[in-house]
């Protein structure tokens, strides 16, 4: 195999022709998207009969973060295979697996809601087998069973990354960690990541670092994410073990020293969607605990859970977890992760995993204020699948918490993970889908599938 293509590689190519105008930021998209495999040209029901050796092959020779997030041909096979580009630690599953007992309700298949400009959605079923939304797999669970399942472009026993979801599981660690006394949210982040003390760090608590108010600028905005020299993305450079812009592999926590704060804008006060705040994060499990954080992971969670099968993590050079998005499991093994936020935790566990306190710290644990000044907001999906049922805030990792107490995390791609206690129902989804062309609709059926279920 080749060796790896710079993930910065189309980034820096984006970012030069903006900064000297030479294209506009669609020619530059266009240009990008040139690159072979960058477009979604085959169906995604492709992945359930394989890839012969050649499109293999020319898609390892193109692998990088940037690249696989156009959602293109290539990245259909990215998102099954993180473990062949980067290494992985196991969270093993232990005991017997636990069994997600069916009681299938077709009539879900016609579900709609009305989308956020007024309109009401196509149905469910169309929407999920449409070849444009690219979705693979989608299970919806109500009181512990499954209500509704489909695989359009995955086998069932296919492992996919989680992209951001994954943060749930490192707000939920925290959580956990500062409910047993180990964590005090209200101290400085540099208390539990002393690798980045005497740096802006110092002025980002713990509570404002778990709801992405940091004051620094690491966002995920068009600026950080076309720059190939800001820390957002020179940090995943490194933890990708590749070359940044200059030329350099740079040390990934140096890289992070690094970080300047935004003028005028105080920790607490805007949440800024930022993986890198998740990465700094994961680290403190790490200090906090003195394990892995794939260890804590299996030991706190996988463990528990009755999995099918083990949660592959991937980790940087320096061995730390890619917790804020390289997670990779079955999707009925999301599922089982997701019932532990539910009161039908005992479908799939012998034990509480997520106690009452803690769910309750991460559903109450928002800053409304903060929300609202913030970007969250602005994500196409947000508007798209909850513009007429706003959530309140974005709290402890998650990107939406209701009045209701239902939480969802969305990941790149359009991943999903809605848990909604309340009504015991939960929704999972898995998908390879271009950010560029449509809003995810996906956020917006399961709340909907939610309601409707916690009436029957």
């Amino acid at each position: 195999m080749k060796n790896l293509t710079q993930m910065t590689s189309i980034a820096v190519f984006v970012a030069a022709a903006l900064t000297t105008n030479a294209v506009s930021a669609e020619s530059a998209l266009d240009q990008a998207l040139a690159q072979p495999g960058a477009k979604p040209t085959i169906p995604v029901s492709q992945v359930k009969q394989g890839f012969d050796k050649t499109f293999i092959d020319e898609a390892s020779a193109s692998f990088g973060n940037f690249h696989m997030q156009m959602g293109g041909d290539h990245a259909l096979y990215y998102t099954l295979n993180m473990t062949k580009y980067l290494p992985a630690e196991l969270a093993m599953p232990h005991g017997e697996i636990s069994e997600l007992k069916r009681n299938i309700d077709p009539s879900l298949n016609e579900l709609t809601f009305t989308m956020g400009d007024g309109n009401e959605s196509v149905t469910m079923g169309e929407y999920i087998h449409d070849e444009k939304t690219r979705v693979q797999g989608i299970m919806i669970l109500k009181g512990g069973k499954v209500v509704y399942e489909a695989f359009p472009g995955m086998n069932p026993e296919d492992s996919h990354i989680w992209a951001s979801v994954a943060k749930s599981s490192v707000g939920t660690i925290l959580t956990m960690l500062e409910n047993e006394g180990k964590v005090d949210m209200n101290k400085p982040i540099t208390e539990y990541v002393p690798e980045l003390k005497g740096t802006q760090w110092d002025s980002v608590i713990m509570l404002d670092a778990m709801n992405m108010a940091s004051g620094l600028d690491i966002s995920e905005n068009a600026a950080n994410t076309l720059n190939p020299r800001s820390v957002f993305q020179r940090m995943l450079s490194a933890d990708f073990n590749v070359k940044n812009a200059d030329g350099v592999i740079e040390d990934e926590m140096k890289v992070l020293r690094d970080v300047v704060p935004l003028e005028g804008e105080a920790s607490g006060e805007v949440a800024r969607y930022s993986s890198t705040i998740t990465k700094v994060l994961g680290v403190a499990i790490e200090n906090i605990t003195q394990e892995p954080f794939t260890q804590v992971f299996e030991e706190r969670i996988w463990s528990k859970i009755g999995a099918r099968a083990s949660a592959q993590i991937n980790v940087t050079p320096a061995g730390h977890a890619i917790a804020y998005g390289a997670v990779n499991t079955r999707l009925d093994d999301l599922a089982r992760y997701a019932l532990l936020f539910t009161p039908s935790w005992n479908s799939v566990a012998n034990e509480q995993v997520v106690s009452q306190e803690v769910l309750s710290k991460m559903q109450k644990g928002g800053n409304h204020a903060a929300y609202l000044a913030g970007d969250f907001t602005d994500h196409s999906w947000v508007k798209a699948a909850f513009g007429l049922d706003m959530p309140i805030y974005n709290s402890h990792q998650w990107d939406a918490v209701w009045e209701d107490g239902a939480l969802f995390k969305h990941g790149n791609l359009y991943q999903n993970l809605y848990v909604d206690p309340a009504r015991d129902v939960v929704g999972v989804a898995f998908s390879t889908s271009p950010v560029y062309l449509t809003p995810d609709l996906l956020p917006g059926y399961l709340r909907e599938a939610a309601k409707q279920l916690a009436d029957k």
